[in-house]
């Protein structure tokens, strides 16, 4: 895996997080879950070992309540 490897915005939210809504993904980057994300031309990505951070710490959280 490589640091620098950039996702789509639409690429995150179905691969990685199952599917969210864009509101989801606007709302989780302002409650700080998400990073906000990297623009080119108008266009959103994010950093993958950001996305691949946020998934982790989701799988503690569910793991630490079970």
């Amino acid at each position: 895996m490589s640091d620098h490897k950039l996702v789509s915005a639409p690429k995150a939210r179905t691969e990685y997080f199952g599917g969210i809504s864009a509101m989801t993904e606007w709302r989780w980057r302002k409650a700080g879950i998400l990073p906000e994300p990297i623009q080119i031309n108008k266009r959103n990505f994010y950093r993958e070992a950001d996305l691949i951070a946020v998934q982790e710490r989701f799988a503690t959280k569910s793991e630490a309540a079970a």
